[in-house]
């Protein structure tokens, strides 16, 4: 059975393999979520699909009244003035912002300008930006272009605000880090980052949550370029979209798991509302295809009474 595993790890007289496990929802589940209508939310990419669709979601869904909103491009960029009003018209005040989160300097003075009477309370990173290509003829300049708004623009939010009180640091990171995605590997190494970056926060008792999207059914610069052909290979490996209903029930759902990394998919067509995965190690068995790839030794858990099983990853107990 050992010889078919890709990754094994030996913890004692336990040999381990890398599994996604059903997160579970924790007993202080309720006292550890965000309070998203204190202060000002600072959301990053905030006038692309992903940000925008998480920007109605706190202020319809949690009452965020006031909300940061940074792109590169700020007000020009497309839909963003149509976004800021139609925030507004539901009760928030809303800053659009052009201001590159890599630039160190310009996103403090940024951050530094918020009203003291509003202070920052949560931040979301969601910016990032795809330049694919085949490993072995990856250039510097793909790396660049695709590690900046990654791992410089979230260290640089880290660095920014680790002194602040803030109720959620949420990044949004890819499976593409987890399990490995054709053509991507300097994204994959990106999101890896931001998920190594969560678990760095929690161990110096900030908070911190990484989480590994899968597909999004909305079409946006980081899924709309796929094709059908893309498409369906990744659902062969057990990847099919979320929709934004999904994914925002999955975004809420998050904080109450304890989990600092967590893949945020829905695995082979399973009801993926509730139910995050998180990565873990546990004792292999033949019913459970290994991934790829995980973030580090953890325990298995168990799906809580009520989560239907996910078909694919089921079985991944020690």
């Amino acid at each position: 059975m050992y010889k078919r595993q890709p990754q094994l790890a030996v913890r004692g007289a336990d040999v381990l393999v890398p599994r996604l496990a059903r997160a579970e929802r924790t007993a202080e589940a309720d006292d550890t979520a965000p309070a998203w209508s204190r202060g000002t939310v600072l959301v990053t990419g905030a006038t692309g699909a992903l940000g925008g669709i998480l920007a109605r979601h706190l202020v319809t869904q949690h009452g965020a009244r006031h909300l940061l909103l940074l792109s590169r491009r700020g007000i020009d960029a497309p839909g963003a003035s149509e976004l800021r009003d139609e925030l507004t018209e539901l009760g928030a005040d809303v800053t659009v912002t052009a201001v590159d989160v890599v630039d160190r300097a310009a996103l403090a003075e940024v951050i530094t300008a918020i009203p003291a009477d509003r202070p920052l309370s949560a931040v979301v990173h969601t910016a990032g930006v795809l330049e694919d290509g085949v490993l072995a003829q990856m250039t510097p300049e793909q790396l660049e272009t695709v590690l900046r708004p990654k791992v410089d623009a979230a260290w640089n939010l880290h660095e920014l605000t680790r002194d602040l009180d803030l109720e959620a640091f949420v990044l949004y990171s890819s499976v593409a880090g987890l399990l490995g995605t054709a053509g991507q590997s300097n994204y994959a190494a990106g999101n890896t980052f931001l998920d190594a970056l969560a678990e760095h926060r929690r161990a110096q008792g900030l908070p911190g949550v990484s989480l590994a999207w899968g597909l999004w059914a909305d079409t946006s610069s980081i899924a709309g370029h796929l094709a059908e052909a893309d498409l369906r290979r990744l659902a062969r490996a057990g990847l099919l979209p979320l929709n934004a209903k999904e994914a925002m029930e999955l975004f809420d759902a998050a904080p109450g798991t304890g989990e600092a990394v967590l893949a945020v998919t829905r695995p082979c067509g399973a009801a993926a509302s509730r139910c995050p995965c998180c990565a873990a190690w546990s004792a292999p068995r033949p019913s459970a295809p290994p991934l790829p790839r995980a973030p580090g030794p953890r325990p298995a858990r168990r799906s809580p009474s009520g989560w239907p099983p996910c078909p694919r990853w089921s079985g991944a107990g020690r």
